[in-house]
């Protein structure tokens, strides 16, 4: 793993603080597993709006619809 330098303001660094003592993780950990989940839900949000322009441009194309339908059931990114 790579080392970076992040900073945080003074309350965002107690909440990370009291997070990592609760769950027994390093502030590295709980910052890894938050930008995780961060960029899954950027990703969930960016298909989620090409979904939407596609089917504004194009909403009588039933195979896309079908097709955008049955990726819905992705599993872990």
């Amino acid at each position: 793993m790579k080392n970076v330098q992040i900073s945080f303001d003074e309350n965002l660094l107690n909440t990370l603080n009291n997070i990592a003592a609760t769950s027994k993780l390093s502030r590295s950990a709980v910052v890894r597993e938050a930008l995780k989940e961060w960029i899954r839900q950027r990703e969930i949000q960016v298909f989620e709006n090409d979904w939407i322009r596609k089917l504004k441009e194009n909403p009588g194309e039933i195979a896309d619809s079908e097709a955008w339908m049955d990726a819905e059931h992705w599993g872990e990114i």
